[in-house]
């Protein structure tokens, strides 16, 4: 009798054998057709247009108050654009004029870099992370914005600004360096104006740019003392110049779509681009009647924040369900739009997301975030401000929407709290068991109280939306600006283990000389080692982030978010301006770390096996470790075997307890200029692979140069006993007993489609899940995937080239990430469900 051997597949990686587009059906042609014509395209393409009309406004400018300088230059762009509307489009806007990926430049952010990325993406033609650069656009780089920017731009004053001391721990000894960090702490101020910003898309849906334009202008007509007005005027002015530049952009595709329309002879498209017209003529301008109104006016907000600012984790699209929700309902229920239409009108705003990539310029940047990460998140559930579950049937069409397609973008995730329907759960659960890591859930039952201990009003708190990879907005309260900085909490072990230096950095003296290890007699001597060195990366942190914040306001502002942000319109104040703080707004700059758990299970080995069991001497651990385990397999093995976190091993999980324990502290003792602390955050992206080589092998049984842990997960292969032990032993090493410095925490979790096949499988998910959030932990999200599946696509990425995989807080697609990053996802632990 024969055993069927055939592995059970998810449903993407069946539809990728079988050679089909969709995963269930679900999809028109004209989607279908769209989607294949992006992901047919090749490389990423660099879009300068926005770039060069950006220049030539700002040299005309030169003297006027930043922020109405901004805004002339959104409205140049806005006048000069090139717009188009491609084959099938419902849902217009594009910075470019094809169906395909492209990339924007912001000058005025690291225009330096521009001459260096040239060179960079050449080396890179025909290999993952390429972007094309016409020969045209290297011209205009090298007699236009280069000339122009070179000394004008964020970064070079940035990196000019900072202390000798904190630049030397950032970017090294080499002065003229701007784009190589060192990789011990990792600055992202220098590589987006902004981290994340989930806008108010209500405000813009009931008033439109209209009803904004007459609020701003009232409130300019009432600005009668000369102090208030020299202050708060510019802001104003440059809140009607905005809204004046998205009105004649949406006019010009209006008109555009008239135009084709007319020389359209297919009856059916006639009407849809009669349609568009109708549409685009009438928002953003004013508000929204329709739920297609409503997502055109979504989509015009989302292409206009990217146009004015370099989004680091892109704009958020808020509580979608929630603010969607009245439109959706009166059409439905008015017969003027179907199920059907309503999906097909939803993938054409996910395909127009997929389209624009951020641009990394430097090679750390890039690094940080592989596969093009820009982290648009849609987001469903949750709590309405009343307490009472938020889902409604538009929650389900949302996610049901993304489940055909094979693609990255956007990001879906569903707020979990103690009642979430199992309706909606189990459409959840289904969707992951797809295999394309999504959605992401994020926890009521931990973010909610997160908010309450910062002083956030509860109906403001039940309200929150999820951003980007594992954070959080409250909508009213959070700018999310300021690009923040990573700690590689691994340099700090390593730092104590070498007095201060870091083997692949050729021992140039980044930290502190703690002594040699060799002398410490007990566990607690160590401790306090690795505590002096990540209090010492930590600081310079802390100065980076000052020296970033400080520079904002001479060199950032975006008009056109701030409208959408209620502070700052109270205050007439664009959102860049750090050095004075927007009243009733949040600080949240996060203490972010990198590689917590192999930290963890380093300090647990050094512990246990050489002052508990005395199992090895300090030399023997060191002088394997030196040669990285080279002739020393059966030492490396005995660390590789010690006690390690994720397995409900108290003692061990008490060290991620400690570690958090003395972040917090730290940043108690050191609030912001502010007074508000720093929260902790553990949402690494890709970093912890790119600051894994900076790190030699490791007390755990780490190779050197290998990659790090990941977010507040276990180290990889280090969890055996299944989700919900590691859950618990995840929950015991975060330092709850600090409230509101308990931020983000990201956690990778990853099963074989056998082991949540079926029913049983969905039910044994949804289990799983009501368990993470009952722990009160953050953040969760699933891979669900064969691993012969992924080793196969490293060796075919042609067949396997649609085959999306979660990353980090977001998915991407395989054959786009390098072979460290591809490394990385195989080695994760594959759980028993």
């Amino acid at each position: 009798m024969s055993t069927d051997t055939t592995p059970i597949l998810s449903t993407q990686e069946q539809a990728i054998q079988d050679g089909k587009k969709t995963l269930h059906g679900g999809m028109s042609d004209r989607i279908v057709q769209m989607h294949d014509a992006v992901r047919s395209h090749g490389a990423p393409r660099l879009q300068l247009e926005r770039a060069l009309l950006f220049t030539e406004s700002f040299k005309e400018t030169e003297g006027q108050p930043l922020v109405l300088r901004w805004a002339l230059a959104l409205k140049h762009i806005a006048e000069n654009i090139d717009v188009a509307i491609l084959p099938g489009e419902l849902i217009v806007g594009r910075p470019h004029n094809f169906f395909g990926t492209c990339v924007l430049a912001y000058p005025e952010l690291d225009g330096s870099l521009l001459l260096e990325s040239v060179e960079v993406f050449e080396e890179l033609k025909g290999k993952i992370g390429y972007v094309e650069f016409s020969e045209e656009s290297k011209k205009a780089i090298r007699e236009v914005i280069v000339p122009y920017w070179q000394e004008r731009d964020y970064l070079t004053a940035y990196v000019r600004a900072l202390p000798e001391e904190t630049r030397f721990v950032l970017y090294g000894p080499d002065r003229n360096n701007t784009s190589h960090q060192m990789g011990l702490i990792q600055a992202s101020a220098a590589m987006r104006s902004s981290s994340n910003f989930a806008p108010d898309y209500e405000k813009i849906l009931t008033l439109g740019c209209r009803g904004i334009r007459s609020d701003a202008q009232v409130r300019l007509e009432k600005l009668t003392n000369p102090n208030e007005y020299a202050k708060k005027a510019p802001f104003l002015q440059a809140v009607t110049t905005v809204c004046d530049a998205m009105t004649v952009w949406a006019r010009r595709y209006s008109k555009l779509a008239r135009e084709l329309a007319g020389e359209e002879t297919d009856a059916a498209r006639k009407k849809e681009l009669e349609e568009v017209a109708a549409v685009c003529d009438w928002v953003p301008e004013n508000p929204a009647r329709s739920f297609r109104e409503a997502l055109q006016v979504n989509w015009f907000v989302q292409l206009w924040t990217k146009m004015e600012q370099s989004l680091g984790s892109g704009t958020q699209n808020g509580r979608m369900d929630q603010y969607l929700y009245p439109y959706y309902e009166r059409d439905i229920a008015e017969g003027q739009l179907t199920d059907e239409a309503v999906k097909e009108l939803l993938q054409c705003v996910w395909i127009n997301m997929e389209q624009l990539l951020p641009t990394f310029l430097s090679k750390t940047a890039a690094a940080q975030t592989e596969g093009f990460a820009h982290f648009e998140l849609v987001v469903v559930g949750g709590l309405t401000p009343e307490g009472l579950d938020a889902t409604n049937e538009l929650s389900y069409a949302i996610l049901e929407s993304g489940r055909p397609m094979q693609s990255s973008y956007p990001e879906f995730a569903v707020r979990i709290h103690a009642n979430t329907p199992d309706k909606l759960l189990h459409l959840a659960a289904e969707a992951v068991k797809d295999g394309k890591g999504t959605p992401k859930f994020l926890n009521d039952e931990a973010i909610i109280p997160f908010y309450l201990d910062l002083g956030v009003p509860m109906r403001e708190a039940l309200d929150y939306t999820p951003t980007s990879c594992a954070d959080t907005r409250v909508i009213h309260r959070e700018d999310g600006i300021s690009g923040g900085c990573m700690v590689n909490i691994a340099a700090a072990l390593e730092l104590a283990l070498r007095d201060g230096q870091l083997k692949v950095r050729k021992d140039m003296q980044f930290g502190l000389k703690t002594g040699d290890p060799r002398t410490f007699k007990t566990y607690e001597e160590v401790w306090g080692a690795f505590r002096e060195q990540l209090y010492h990366l930590v600081r310079h942190q802390m100065i980076q982030q000052r020296y970033a914040g400080m520079l904002e306001p001479r060199y950032l502002a975006c008009p056109v978010a701030s409208m959408l942000f209620r502070p700052s319109v109270e205050a007439c104040m664009d959102m860049h301006q750090q050095e004075e703080d927007i009243p009733g707004t949040l600080d949240l700059n996060y203490m972010e770390t990198v590689g917590k758990s192999t930290v963890i299970d380093s300090l647990a080995a050094i512990k246990h096996l050489i002052f508990e069991t005395k199992t090895l001497s300090w030399d023997q651990l060191l002088d394997a470790m030196d040669v990285d385990w080279d002739g020393n397999e059966t030492i490396r093995q005995t660390c590789v075997h010690a006690p390690k976190h994720g397995n409900a091993i108290e003692w061990v999980d008490y060290i991620g307890w400690a570690i958090d324990d003395a972040l917090c502290e730290f940043s108690y003792q050191n609030p912001k200029a502010n007074g508000q602390c720093w929260p902790l955050r553990a949402v690494p992206v890709t970093a912890h692979v790119p600051l894994g080589k900076v790190i030699w092998a490791t007390p755990n049984g780490r190779r050197a140069q290998e990659f790090l842990s990941e977010g507040v997960s276990a180290s990889h292969g280090a969890d055996t006993k299944g989700p919900t032990v590691a859950f618990a032993s995840i929950a015991k090493a975060r330092a709850s007993n600090w409230g509101g410095l308990n931020g983000p925490g990201l956690m990778n979790m990853k099963f074989a489609p056998a082991s949540v096949a079926g029913q049983d499988g969905t039910r044994r998910l949804m289990q799983i899940i009501r368990g993470w959030s009952a722990l009160k932990l953050w953040h969760v999200q699933f891979n669900i995937l064969n691993r012969a599946t992924l080793v196969a696509a490293q060796k075919d990425p042609e067949k396997y080239r649609d085959l999306v995989v979660r990353i980090a807080g977001y998915s991407a697609y395989f054959v786009d990430l390098s072979p460290e990053q591809q490394a990385e996802i195989i080695a994760r632990t594959e759980e028993a469900a």
